[in-house]
């Protein structure tokens, strides 16, 4: 396989099935699914926050040792969207257990689940490994979306408003505002021009990939 020298460039992707990273996507997605139904068996705020920290302290693993074993794949950034949607939306769903709340939970749902799901899928149309290379195509997006901080808060923003603030149209308001936020980067990421070619890969964020101020050409790995 020969490689563009682009971090980032899906061409790298050593094509991993049976990898460390993907078996933490799966032991966490599964642990953080028992917690939770454990959580709602039983009643346990305790439990429904060992849920979450699972899932988050998990889902930042995967990466980081994806990263650090040379290990990240187009398919295991798939697994790893999938399997965060599952975490998320069942911690969520069993938060209302105890902050009955559904206005706000609907509405993250509505945009994590379905417009995020999307959105994070979408940057597999232009050769980049995961969404977390975005910034080789749109800066502004990937920033917005796959950012650390801008992970972060896409998740846990919605937990500490219902907790931390009694009056939970603040966390309505402010999960209205993300997903406004996020189907603007949906719109904007639909618009964007793709690649013309296979042989075609991003350098850097000086335009969208595919614009000839963007790209050059490199003889692409084909497995």
């Amino acid at each position: 396989m020969r490689r563009c020298g682009v971090r980032g460039c899906s061409c790298a992707d050593p094509r991993l099935l049976a990898s460390v990273p993907n078996a933490v996507t799966l032991a966490r997605t599964a642990l953080s699914l028992g917690l939770v139904a454990a959580a709602a068996a039983e009643r346990s705020w305790p439990l429904l926050l060992a849920a979450y920290l699972a899932y988050w302290v998990g889902d930042v693993a995967d990466g980081a040792l994806a990263r650090r074993l040379g290990q990240e794949t187009r398919l295991g950034a798939v697994l790893d969207v999938v399997c965060d949607r599952l975490n998320c939306s069942s911690c969520a769903l069993t938060l209302l257990l105890f902050v009955p709340s559904p206005a706000p939970v609907t509405v993250f749902l509505v945009q994590f689940v379905l417009v995020d799901l999307v959105l994070s899928l979408l940057p597999l149309r232009w050769p980049v490994l995961s969404p977390n290379y975005f910034g080789l195509v749109d800066p502004l997006v990937h920033a917005a979306n796959w950012h650390p901080l801008a992970k972060a808060t896409n998740t846990g923003l919605l937990v500490v408003l219902l907790v931390g603030v009694p009056d939970h149209r603040v966390a309505l308001t402010a999960a209205v505002a993300v997903l406004v936020a996020k189907t603007a980067s949906l719109v904007r990421v639909l618009r964007l021009p793709r690649p013309t070619s296979a042989h075609v890969v991003p350098v850097g964020p000086v335009g969208p990939v595919g614009s000839a101020r963007a790209t050059r050409p490199a003889r692409a790995a084909r497995a």
